[in-house]
């Protein structure tokens, strides 16, 4: 009866770790189909932008999950103990596991999968747009963008609090323009002191306003999450009537 009780929850063990699998690869299928479903790739660029580490992390704790279950399907009728205390050790064992696990984990997305994203994100960012007339669109190097913005939009790229950016992409046979907005302060850089891409940009500050004769100069300090390494940078901001 003791054994083929065991053989009952081992049973079930390696049903629930299946499901976990199935799970893990669902979610990371139904992330890719979602994906490739934006066409427009500004929104696209969003999408992965918001969801894409969440997606990732619900296919990791269903792996967590699969592992767990299936290594205490194998391990736990070997422990040492007896049957009575068996089912409350196979429990603690598959807790520690699952919680170990995840701590181990948690810091090894932290710092790797960043840069995965961030390769991704501008694959997608610098992907040629087309078009409403069907044509390639040509994306306009940094000096060449403020005559396409308003003064709105290059105050906004050179604000105190977080600059955004814009990225102005032009059909050079008709003229049509587009001009895509990123908020440059959420995404990681590779630590010079590190290597991991964990560098962000924690305050920025414009130390010389620009005027219709000179140029400005913005400042961005960098703070790394993991080495709590900080560098600053120069951004230099076009004169007003470059602006203009």
């Amino acid at each position: 009866m003791e054994n083929s009780s065991i053989l009952s929850v081992n049973s079930l063990l390696e049903i629930g770790a299946l499901v976990c699998l199935v799970a893990a690869i669902a979610i990371f299928i139904y992330h890719e189909v979602r994906t490739f479903m934006v066409k427009d790739l500004k929104d696209r660029y969003d999408y992965v932008n918001t969801h894409e580490i969440r997606y990732f992390w619900y296919t990791v704790i269903a792996i967590i999950g699969a592992a767990g279950l299936y290594l205490d399907k194998v391990v736990g009728p070997m422990i040492p103990v007896s049957e009575s205390a068996l089912p409350v050790v196979r429990v603690f064992f598959l807790a520690a596991f699952v919680v170990i696990a995840y701590l181990v984990l948690s810091n090894g997305v932290k710092l790797l999968y960043p840069p995965v994203i961030e390769r991704r994100l501008n694959r997608i960012r610098n992907k040629p747009r087309i078009s409403p007339m069907g044509n390639v669109m040509r994306k306009l190097r940094e000096e060449e963008e403020s005559v396409h913005l308003d003064q709105t939009q290059i105050d906004a790229q050179a604000s105190v609090i977080h600059s955004v950016e814009y990225d102005v992409w032009v059909d050079e046979k008709t003229g049509f323009k587009r001009v895509e907005k990123y908020m440059g302060f959420q995404h990681a850089e590779k630590c010079s002191e590190c290597g991991f891409y964990t560098l962000k940009i924690d305050s920025e500050e414009i130390t010389r306003k620009p005027s219709q004769t000179e140029e400005g100069l913005l400042v961005k300090h960098y703070r790394c999450s993991y080495c709590k390494h900080r560098e600053a940078r120069e951004v230099v901001i076009a004169k007003l009537s470059t602006n203009a």
